[in-house]
């Protein structure tokens, strides 16, 4: 019998979201739909028991228990609210090895999705196979994200290399010469499977076999697009054209900071988290996304760069839905990954190649700003006020000299040294010159703001009484903290 662990991988099984306890304790017999939480005690063992009522909070714990005790494998509860940050559920969880999760999915369809990936028989067989049909096309060319996609429908690692005694192995001859892949085998159906997924993968390894533009090349140049120096836009541009990326388009960018994820992680975020926030999104979004619309994506420096573009001005229905779609992947991959705080950008609309890069840039900017208690998952960028206006006046080679040569004297302390020192320096001059109210902000007691106020003035000779003296320095913290690093 397969674990949980093995089970999550299993086509119609992605909606299920891990909250506490281990995923790889118990072996997963079927699934139960518990009307009631005091049914949980009579479940059978290995058992995915589904709660179809919330339980109070008084209550959770005895149900966690009662689940445990049964020897279930996993218990679903309707939502996740009450387990986030609940040390005790956490506790109960690891100790009685029993998972709990939630779902958004469709209850009727996770039944069948879990009896069918238990039998482990020719329908799961078909729909993983049907899964990486879907889904591999979006590779094509790729060969290591084509072996991360056909591991991940498979639930067992597939590697770069040619199969060993008791392996299972796909071949496949591209214009970059051969692509081999390799899987433990497996008897009977889940056998099956593995052979056509591998097949599958390995054809889309090397282009796909087709003469259609993969999405994947879209995305390598949008990445290339974003990061190359200015003075190559219009070559980058010009081939965009010919391989369909609208690059003339309006374009609003998202940018979701992914380097606290695994690399698998991050191409799944392309592969299937991204797809169904979309289509969430054009679901909800009361006819706000045109059928015009184009989405692109591309892995720039470990964070996610997702490109909405529009035929015309997108205006205010077009900003809200590249929020709302930000602000549902960042959610997701929130409940995915809890340890990764993971925080999402948006960028204001621009027109042409130029305007890609300017939105990319704007949504950096806007994850940039200081993550606190009352920071928001998802930043838009400021598109009217002071952010934009110092983003583009720190663009000229002029404004960043002159912002160097004033804190050059607190920067070249370092960054560990410099960056407390500059942001106390920010919030002591938005507050007026008050310490109480910088201690307030940055969660500091206000001697030590007034202890960091005079390392700054010993170090740079300024005056901040004198009200220009201020209003430039104010600039500068503000100019760089709004400025991204990179070119993108």
């Amino acid at each position: 019998m397969p674990r949980l662990v093995d089970l999550l991988s299993a086509p119609g099984l992605d909606t299920l979201r891990p909250l506490a306890g281990p995923l790889d304790a118990t072996e997963v017999t079927g699934i139960r739909l518990e009307p009631r939480a005091d049914g949980l005690a009579t479940v059978p063992a290995g058992t995915v028991a589904v709660l179809l009522a919330p339980v109070p909070d008084h209550l959770l714990d005895v149900a966690v228990r009662d689940a445990a005790a049964a020897g279930a494998a996993a218990l679903v509860l309707p939502s996740a609210e009450q387990v986030a940050g609940d040390i005790a559920i956490h506790t109960l969880a690891e100790r009685g090895r029993i998972a709990v999760l939630t779902t958004d999915g469709d209850l009727a369809a996770l039944v069948v999705a879990v009896d069918r990936a238990v039998a482990g028989d020719s329908a799961d067989a078909l729909a993983r196979i049907g899964a990486a049909a879907r889904e591999l096309p979006s590779a094509a060319g790729d060969p290591e994200r084509a072996a991360t996609i056909a591991a991940r429908l498979l639930g067992t690692p597939v590697e770069r290399r040619a199969a060993g005694p008791g392996e299972e192995g796909a071949t496949a001859a591209g214009p970059d010469g051969e692509v081999r892949l390799a899987a433990a085998a497996q008897p009977g159906h889940p056998g099956t499977a593995i052979r056509s997924v591998l097949a599958l993968a390995a054809l889309t390894a090397v282009g796909g076999g087709h003469g259609d533009v993969p999405v994947r090349s879209r995305g390598h140049l949008l990445a290339e697009l974003l990061v190359a120096p200015q003075d190559q836009t219009a070559r980058l541009a010009a081939r965009g054209r010919t391989i369909g990326l609208p690059v003339d388009g309006r374009h609003i960018a998202l940018r979701i900071e992914a380097a606290a994820l695994p690399a698998a992680d991050r191409y799944r975020l392309l592969d299937t988290v991204l797809p169904r926030t979309l289509a969430d999104v054009r679901q909800h979004a009361d006819g706000h996304v045109p059928d015009g619309v184009h989405w692109n994506a591309a892995l720039v420096d470990d964070a996610l760069v997702l490109l909405g573009t529009w035929p015309t001005d997108p205006g205010a229905p077009g900003r809200r839905t590249a929020l709302a779609l930000a602000r549902r992947a960042v959610d997701r991959l929130r409940r995915l990954h809890p340890e990764a705080d993971l925080r999402g950008g948006v960028g204001a609309p621009h027109r042409g190649p130029l305007g890609i890069r300017t939105s990319a840039r704007e949504a950096r900017a806007a994850l940039l700003k200081p993550a606190g208690a009352d920071t928001a998952p998802v930043t838009a960028h400021d598109a009217a006020g002071l952010d934009r206006m110092l983003l583009e006046w720190y663009a000229s080679d002029t404004a960043r000299e002159a912002v160097d040569e004033l804190l050059a004297p607190v920067t070249e302390l370092g960054p560990d040294r410099a960056d407390p020192l500059l942001r106390t320096l920010q919030a002591y001059l938005d507050h007026n010159n008050s310490p109480a109210r910088a201690a307030e902000k940055l969660h500091l007691h206000r001697n030590a703001v007034g202890a960091r106020i005079r390392r700054i003035t010993d170090l740079t000779g300024a005056d901040l009484t004198d009200p220009e003296t201020r209003l430039a320095l104010q600039l500068a913290c503000r100019a760089r903290q709004s400025a991204p690093p990179g070119p993108a």
